[in-house]
């Protein structure tokens, strides 16, 4: 094991740090099982920094977060979070959803129109670690930049979609896309519509920077309703710690045994309160191992992995 890495863990209120307990566990257990040593730093922030400190956003932490690799947020609703963002050279948004015991899409956009070409060849570079297969969805102006971007990514396949074609497909077929590049005014009810929760569906969100650290956190939960219950699903922060894998830190073997797990514990594993009509549903710990004990399953450098079959 001679891989480290470094990923600043920040937690705030509410389910926020029960939440990143099962996260750090996870990272620590995949990385482990692919020769990655990941040290968790764990700082400040949110109400709890405001308490110990005085700060949402202390200096302590300002330093662990531009020192990591990667960084991951609990509380993707924390106000704090702007002020972590306003440090940090982000891009482009990419969001990850996850359907079934498989299918898998990827939505990249601008955080604003000015790095649009930047999102762009952020999006054919995960073509190609994928499946070969782009979908651009905006009006002309963004298709023309995705024809020059895409000159030297020829053997990307791309397809050109209108939003009035592309937001129905994303609401009742999204698994027929692989990566969809959409312009910044369409960005958001596109992702929201794929992203809508559902029984066996799991979605999770990064930042990508163009240098330093990119940050990564679950879909919103509310944040106070279940916390201290250790019942919260933690199905999208571990999502997230998989996205912190393969876009923070250039692990795509760990980021795909980790997120192949979670689908398989959420298609066929046992359920959180959240997940349920009626019964006596899961704890968070209780899910967590079960995705933990997948792991011989879902790992993509095994000998024997049952993707392959």
């Amino acid at each position: 094991m001679n891989r480290r890495a470094t990923v600043a863990c920040l937690a705030g209120a509410g389910t926020a740090p029960e939440l990143m307990a099962e996260a750090t566990m996870a990272l620590t257990a995949v990385a482990r099982l692919h020769g990655l040593l990941v040290e968790d730093v764990h700082a400040p922030f949110g109400a709890p920094a405001v308490a110990r400190a005085g700060q949402s956003f202390p200096a302590q932490t300002r330093a662990a977060v531009l020192a990591a690799d990667a960084v991951l947020v609990a509380g993707a609703d924390d106000p704090a979070l702007d002020e972590v963002m306003a440090e940090l050279d982000l891009r482009a948004r990419v969001t990850r959803v996850r359907f079934g015991d498989s299918d898998d899409v990827a939505f990249v956009a601008p955080l604003n129109e000015s790095h649009g070409e930047w999102a762009l060849e952020a999006a054919f570079q995960m073509a190609e670690t994928r499946g070969l297969r782009l979908a651009v969805v905006g009006d002309e102006s963004w298709h023309e930049l995705s024809r020059v971007v895409g000159e030297v990514h020829e053997h990307v396949h791309v397809e050109l979609l209108s939003p009035k074609v592309a937001v129905p497909l994303a609401a009742f077929h999204a698994q027929r896309f692989d990566v969809v590049a959409v312009s910044d005014r369409w960005a958001e009810p596109m992702i929201e519509i794929a992203a809508a929760p559902a029984a066996a569906r799991v979605a999770a969100h990064g930042l990508l920077a163009e240098h330093g650290p990119s940050l990564f956190m679950p879909s919103p939960d509310g944040g106070f309703g279940l916390a201290g219950h250790g019942v919260v699903n933690p199905s999208s922060m571990l999502l997230a710690a998989a996205l912190t894998l393969e876009y923070g830190l250039g692990e795509t073997g760990a980021a795909g045994t980790l997120a192949g797990a979670v689908s398989a514990a959420l298609v066929d594993g046992p359920q959180t309160p959240d997940l349920l009509s009626r019964g006596l549903g899961a704890t968070t710990r209780e899910f967590t191992s079960r995705v933990l004990n997948g792991f011989q399953l879902s790992l993509r450098n095994a000998e024997f992995w049952a993707g392959r079959a």
